[in-house]
């Protein structure tokens, strides 16, 4: 039997995100979730945060791998003071001493997702498609949710479920 109740889905999503963020050196998911705010929308649109490494035992004074389409690589590499305060301002503390650039081709970069481990993965195989019975159904309840922003995110996390589920019985 399961005690506590119910829980907020942000009180979940750290849990469920801190072994693949934790791989690329993130202690947490907020300079990938929140990149954009702390560079700017321009810069996020050509550069995304990687990897951060840490000298042994520490966790502040890292060093943040980002990856950057060519000529935004020397452009960043110019803005790295401007890049490393902000960063340091938006946690509150010296999190980063320095960053590292990583030069990728302009398809690479343009042609996947941001988020870490993305850059040069195989290419996804299609996904299978919801049941549009279940999805119609789940459209509707979800009419109830006032909040149009979260509507649209329960219904994304409800469809990805949906798809899993025809996935697995396509295979079985």
């Amino acid at each position: 039997m399961r005690y506590g109740g119910t829980r907020s889905l942000a009180s979940l999503v750290p849990g469920l995100t801190k072994k693949a963020v934790g791989k690329r050196g993130f202690t947490d998911a907020r300079i990938l979730n929140e990149w954009d705010q702390i560079v700017g929308a321009d810069l996020a649109r050509h550069a995304h945060p990687d990897r951060l490494t840490f000298p042994r035992g520490r966790r502040d004074a890292g060093t943040l791998h980002i990856r950057a389409l060519g000529p935004m690589a020397t452009e960043l590499q110019h803005l790295e003071p401007v890049l490393v305060s902000r960063i340091n301002m938006h946690f509150g503390y010296k999190a980063i001493s320095g960053i590292k650039l990583m030069q990728v081709p302009p398809t690479r970069l343009a042609n996947q997702k941001s988020g870490p481990g993305r850059l040069g993965a195989a290419p996804k195989r299609p996904q299978t498609p919801a049941n549009p019975e279940q999805l119609a159904q789940m459209k509707l309840d979800l009419q109830r949710v006032e909040d149009p922003e979260l509507r649209a995110i329960l219904m994304r996390i409800g469809e990805s479920v949906l798809r899993r589920d025809a996935a697995k019985k396509t295979k079985d």
